[in-house]
């Protein structure tokens, strides 16, 4: 059921509550870890008539992604590292950000919301082969970030007034295909070339703003892959005070009846912040900017209606934080107290893909080489086509050692 199917005359307060808690409950049971894996589930199974109908075009883009012929051949697998020859693709195109989006759900263990505001989506490919080794999903930024606001020492006339947000953005999709990812560091590679100049000048291009810094988050805390990797400063973790989100068959209906019988709340707090931050983004006409924490804010809407504690449902996770300043004085430019012009490059970031995809293919060669000797190589294609009528039982037992790979 999506929102658009209920009406006034059907909704049924107490029932929906009832069932909306139930739900609740439910998620707030599992970990992280689960948690992640059960929105995955979700996302291919809630509409299973869909997901049945575009099964064949889903198995059609396992193909496109690069794997290793064999990774229990060293020296095969030594001499593909080296041939790889990685760099980034813009996708700009309706057809092809739905294909994007398609393999994206395929290869990624966390479910996917496009947000509103900026979007750029990239790929990650082999020039050699023409092969898909992973993704890159950029967005309007985050408006409000503790540990990176003192970072960078940001307040609200910066950000908003003089439109500092603009020059940067939040990486919200950073996935390599697998068995790359685990074996070769491939989430590594995808995750520095989300700094590439391609996507640098690309984002100058079409939003009419310098890019200046990348930023991210990880879903297990300052323990992620992003450690390690030259191009990005791990800054803390985040709060961890957010609500759970319920499966989309309940939250929808709330959502709806919030924009119908709670509708001076919604356009006040909803779709005129849309509005403004559209008009100072450049994103488009109407509601089409991003609002800070909107589902947040429609979940928190939600709770006082039904009479929920705000912090009954609250997850707790501490995401980890990280920034890539590409800058020496960066953060000068962000805090209005310098120019463009004044603007510093880094050495790493001033010599590009190549600084990032030499720095990555000998750390590549140390990590296979490390798992080989050790027999922990893990061969295994994560393709989550065959999520599709599986119960959650079956999901789990099968994919949720894999959550986090």
């Amino acid at each position: 059921m999506k929102f658009w199917d209920t009406t006034i005359d059907t909704f049924d307060f107490n029932k929906s509550r009832s069932e909306l808690i139930s739900n609740l409950d439910f998620i707030s049971a599992m970990d992280v870890k689960e948690q992640t894996l059960y929105k995955k589930w979700i996302e291919f199974n809630e509409d299973l008539h869909k997901s049945y109908r575009r099964l064949p075009v889903l198995q059609s883009y396992y193909d496109k992604l690069w794997s290793p012929t064999d990774l229990t051949n060293y020296t095969q697998t030594i001499k593909e590292i080296q041939e790889l020859e990685p760099y980034v693709e813009i996708i700009d195109t309706p057809d092809d950000a739905t294909k994007w989006t398609d393999i994206r759900t395929l290869i990624h263990t966390m479910d996917f919301n496009a947000n509103p505001g900026r979007n750029v989506k990239c790929y990650v490919k082999d020039r050699n082969t023409g092969k898909i080794l992973g993704q890159i999903g950029l967005g309007s930024d985050i408006t409000s970030l503790g540990v990176r606001d003192n970072f960078i020492g940001w307040n609200k006339v910066d950000k908003f007034t003089n439109g500092k947000l603009n020059n940067t953005t939040i990486a919200t999709t950073l996935v390599s295909t697998q068995p790359f990812g685990y074996n070769m560091l491939g989430g590594k590679l995808v995750a520095a070339l989300s700094t590439s100049p391609v996507i640098r000048d690309y984002w100058e291009k079409k939003y009419g703003n310098k890019l200046i810094a990348v930023g991210t988050t990880s879903l297990y805390g300052i323990h992620s892959i992003y450690n390690g990797i030259p191009h990005f400063k791990t800054l803390g973790e985040s709060k961890g005070m957010i609500s759970i989100k319920p499966d989309d068959k309940y939250y929808d209906v709330w959502h709806h009846w919030l924009q119908r019988e709670r509708s001076d709340w919604y356009e006040k707090n909803i779709t005129n912040e849309r509005i403004r931050n559209g008009q100072s983004m450049g994103t488009g006409e109407g509601a089409s900017g991003p609002v800070s924490g909107v589902k947040q804010k429609i979940i928190g809407k939600i709770f006082k209606e039904c009479g929920i504690k705000n912090d009954t449902y609250h997850h707790g996770f501490h995401r980890g934080v990280y920034l890539a300043s590409i800058y020496e004085n960066g953060n000068d430019f962000l805090c209005s107290k310098i120019e463009v012009k004044d603007l510093k490059i880094k050495d790493k970031f001033e010599r590009g893909d190549v600084y990032t995809i030499d720095w990555w293919r000998k750390k590549a060669i140390s990590r296979y080489t490390t798992l080989f000797n050790n027999n922990k190589i893990k061969p295994e294609v994560l393709y989550y086509s065959d999520t599709i009528g599986m119960t959650w039982d079956e999901c789990k037992t099968k994919y949720l050692q894999e959550v986090g790979r």
